[in-house]
């Protein structure tokens, strides 16, 4: 795991308890409190390039080989390097951002100094993240520190495919909120804070993650636990893309799709249960029972969950039959 730190280092870490090994190490500053007024802000790996780059707090990129040999550092922005990123599906293009309001595409074949990008992305407000779409690295998706989110494409870069008003202003004990991808379909998720001085700000707007079509920059829907009241900054999907980490302050929420079936599936039941007592009674005290229409709904949803869940798990059996007798044939 390569983690950039404030303490100046970036660093290789081994998740079985190896050394910590530090592959780079920003200049000491010689002040007499304090040695750090350099610091690394991001940090991205490209496998298949073996290749590691960092950005730092006063514009520098620096890109090493995996092991920590420097290639090339050049002061690439004004400001701090705020995001860096490879793109998956062309192992040669590189996007950077900035505070000072933009981002940057890269042709890492062909960098020479701070002029000599591919195209620039200039923003209205500093820039937290701009994140290549996984599907198919075509897209960019950038977050200010403002109230604006941006998807760019590579069919033309010189303006934004889609801007999608949204609060989630930069506050200075706040991680910086980042919109991310959906690593399997065009969705974009982000956290919100809300803004009384956002255009639609109502009183009491929760602090949801909001999901937003990335062809359309339509939001689709929200997510919303009141046991859960802060402000989400970050959220990362795993791999196969139905459960989302979001991380609050000092907490990490977890969205499982299972479990949010299992809650709907809860509180159906729990309606039909009182459905049917309430019907029980009339029974009880001589009135006639008739066909009720909300209930049947409610079972007609309850057995649509169900039915759904059964193709899910039917599918999945069949998809791992399929994988075992391959295995088979192979042996």
């Amino acid at each position: 795991l390569y983690v950039a730190s404030g303490d100046g280092t970036l660093s290789l870490q081994d998740l079985e308890g190896r050394a910590v090994q530090v592959i780079s190490r920003a200049p000491d500053c010689g002040h007499e409190y304090h040695n750090v007024c350099w610091w690394y802000c991001s940090v991205d790996v490209s496998a298949s390039c073996r290749a590691v780059v960092t950005g730092d707090n006063l514009g520098n990129v620096v890109l090493l080989s995996t092991s920590g040999e420097e290639i090339w550092k050049l002061k690439l922005h004004k400001k701090k390097v705020t995001h860096v990123e490879f793109n998956s599906r062309c192992e040669w293009l590189l996007a950077t951002a900035s505070v000072d309001q933009t981002v940057k595409i890269w042709d890492l074949r062909n960098v020479k100094n701070k002029n000599n990008f591919l195209h620039s992305l200039p923003h209205d407000k500093p820039v937290n993240a701009a994140y290549f779409s996984p599907t198919d690295g075509a897209k960019l998706l950038s977050t200010d520190q403002r109230s604006e989110i941006r998807v760019y494409s590579s069919s033309d870069w010189t303006k934004p495919q889609h801007l999608i008003p949204h609060p989630h202003r930069q506050f200075q004990h706040l991680t910086p909120i980042k919109a991310t991808w959906h690593p399997r379909y065009d969705l974009i998720v982000a956290g919100r804070y809300p803004d009384p001085k956002f255009p639609g700000y109502t009183v009491n707007e929760l602090r949801t993650v909001d999901v937003f079509d990335g062809n359309t920059g339509e939001m689709v829907c929200q997510l919303h636990d009141p046991n859960a009241s802060g402000i989400i900054s970050l959220n990362k999907f795993n791999p196969m893309g139905d459960t989302l980490a979001s991380g609050m302050g000092f907490n990490i929420l977890i969205w499982s799709r299972e479990e949010m079936v299992a809650k709907k599936q809860e509180h159906l039941l729990k309606a039909m249960t009182d459905q049917g007592i309430r019907n029980w009674s009339l029974s009880r005290c001589g009135g006639q029972r008739q066909a009720n229409p909300g209930a049947s709904k409610l079972k007609s949803n309850l057995l649509s969950w169900e039915l759904e869940e059964m193709r899910t798990k039917s599918n999945d059996s069949k998809s791992q039959g399929r994988k075992r007798k391959g295995k088979d044939l192979e042996k």
